[in-house]
């Protein structure tokens, strides 16, 4: 329910969420997933989980256009230190350490993996924003953002470049994370497509996966609805779906050179789609492999992958979001797997949240640092790296029935 002040942050969620084993040095603590949540992350559940919208921003259009277009070079600024990760076809992967290593060295420092949107990369504001708090005192925990092919300024060295249903350069990268940071804890963050890719990841990797928690971030979901959602809008077919088949064309031209060896793309075919359909259709569907565009959009949706998921996730979208539309929110398999919160909020837009009504920051930093601390803090306090893990005596999923929780707020 709306209110003048602004609007109530929704959780659904199985009603039975899993028992965690919360341990330190002098506890061991089991307690519901839910509770623990509610615990330690008031900007998701209680009274103060209400989100305040930016009075002049504050529809979903206005609020991502003001994440595309507002220039945040001047704060939440970040030192990284960059390395190149080889893949098995050829290929390489740039990731950013912060702090760079120059000045914390390789320890069992709990880390955080960052996945960013579509043709972002590490410098991206709605990253720098929540790596900001979580890398800097009082927390000093450190960070790594996977940069997919050719983003972030990085090169390639082999004809191919990313798609949101590839998950084999995330392995990668995380298995040279690990063999890094063989006893740091991991927790991964996604941001819109990267999280579809996180998703999926999780889903695909079950209990094998070394992250121990994770946060899915403006998740399109479902990229077959949600491709029909975006053309479906004056605003989505001439305004979104364009702007990015043109940073993506802008992407490719810088790699151009490389992309040629791929005789299976007609590259000035590519060069001519107008839409992020037309140009999936014309270079990814054919780079990687598939029969059609909705072949790879139904391969590439993480939403079936959500049942799979055996490590707490936290799920927050925007119901506004013109670009990962609120149609494609997988609230029944949310709700199913005992391990996942799905925070909505009414407002919000793509990757925005902005609140304050001068020089806004964006609220979603909030839930998000409560939800990694609240994990991550469990490794800080604890000389066992498994301090946090799933009651021995329940399974991943519940079968029992499920419903929705909200919060009344």
């Amino acid at each position: 329910m709306l209110s003048i002040f602004g609007c109530p942050v929704k959780i659904f969620c199985n009603k039975e969420t899993v028992t965690i084993n919360v341990r330190n040095k002098e506890t061991n603590e089991k307690i519901k997933l839910y509770d623990y949540v509610k615990k330690k992350c008031p900007s998701l559940i209680g009274d103060k989980a209400y989100y305040y919208p930016t009075p002049w921003i504050g529809n979903g259009h206005v609020q991502t256009a003001y994440a595309a277009f507002q220039k945040f070079e001047d704060i939440h600024l970040i030192d990284y230190e960059r390395k190149i990760v080889s893949t098995p076809d050829g290929g390489q992967i740039a990731v950013d350490w912060t702090p760079p290593l120059s000045k914390k060295p390789f320890d069992d420092t709990p880390t955080i993996v960052v996945l960013h949107g579509l043709t972002g990369g590490s410098h991206e504001s709605y990253i720098r924003c929540i790596l900001d708090i979580l890398v800097n005192p009082p927390h000093n925990y450190r960070a790594v953002v996977i940069n997919f092919r050719g983003c972030a300024e990085s090169d390639i060295t082999s004809p191919r470049l990313y798609s949101a249903a590839a998950t084999d350069d995330i392995r990668s990268a995380i298995r040279y994370i690990r063999e890094c940071i063989p006893d740091a804890p991991l927790l991964g963050i996604g941001f819109s497509m990267g999280a579809n890719i996180l998703v999926k990841y999780l889903g695909e990797e079950g209990e094998n996966t070394p992250l121990s928690a994770a946060a899915s971030i403006a998740n399109p979901f479902d990229l077959v609805n949600g491709s029909r959602a975006l053309e479906g809008t004056y605003a989505g077919k001439y305004i979104y779906s364009p702007a990015m088949a043109s940073n993506l064309k802008e992407a490719l031209a810088r790699h151009e050179h490389m992309m040629k060896k791929d005789k299976r793309l007609d590259l000035e075919y590519v060069k001519s789609a107008n839409t992020l359909r037309e140009f999936d259709s014309r270079l990814t569907t054919v780079s990687f492999g598939y029969e059609t565009v909705d072949h790879y959009y139904k391969d590439a949706s993480s939403s079936q992958f959500i049942p799979k998921i055996k490590i707490p996730l936290l799920c927050l979208n925007a119901e506004d979001d013109p670009i990962a539309s609120q149609q494609c929110i997988p609230y029944n398999e949310c709700i199913y797997n005992s391990n996942i919160i799905l925070a909505t909020t009414y407002y919000g837009g793509h990757l925005g949240w902005f609140t304050g009504l001068w020089k806004p920051t964006r609220w979603c930093i909030k839930p998000l640092s409560e939800w990694c601390i609240a994990f991550l803090e469990i490794y800080g306090n604890s000389n066992n790296n498994n301090s946090l893990k799933q009651s021995d005596d329940e399974e991943s999923n519940s079968s029992s029935e499920v419903e929705t929780v909200v919060d009344d707020n």
